[in-house]
């Protein structure tokens, strides 16, 4: 979906107005992990700083991820990657509308671009990937060491990062 993991640097511009590039964050994190233990194939939705994201765009994911459904034998592990500012809002836009247990879906991102050479872009990748290795079905937040049910989290504004609702 894009997101601030997905940017790069400028081609051509100078400064930081950064752009998106042709290959993927997650593309290049996985490929660049030769033992991964499991195949992917990545699929762009649409390349949007999440404040853009629209339901448009939400549907055409959710179109994606029905079709990678009606091709499975078994649940497939799906990971997208998506901007953090609206990560929750469309994971949860995606929850309300897959049949249950039909796949696992876990939304990751970056706090900087994966180019970055600090960014946590490949830890939560690689966070997300194992999320859909022990889940066999929902929609969660795979994001700075925490995984959490997309109908549970909500980014605390203060501190940036995705907590789980207290319940009660």
């Amino acid at each position: 979906m894009g997101g601030t993991i997905d940017k790069d640097y400028p081609k051509l511009t100078a400064g930081y107005a950064f752009e998106f590039g042709d290959e993927s964050a997650a593309s290049r994190i996985l490929t660049a992990h030769p033992n991964l233990g499991v195949s992917f194939s990545v699929d762009s939705i649409c390349k949007k700083d999440s404040l853009e994201v629209t339901d448009v765009d939400r549907r055409m994911l959710l179109e994606a991820i029905r079709n990678i459904i009606a091709e499975s034998s078994q649940p497939p592990r799906i990971v997208v990657t998506h901007g953090t500012d609206t990560m929750v809002d469309t994971a949860t836009y995606i929850l309300e509308r897959i049949q249950a247990n039909s796949a696992v879906v876990a939304f990751t991102g970056a706090t900087k671009p994966e180019r970055f050479v600090d960014s946590d872009a490949s830890f939560n990748v690689g966070l997300a990937v194992g999320t859909t290795s022990i889940y066999r079905s929902g929609v969660f937040i795979a994001m700075n060491g925490n995984v959490i049910p997309a109908e549970k989290c909500f980014r605390d504004k203060t501190t940036g990062l995705y907590v789980r609702k207290v319940e009660g």
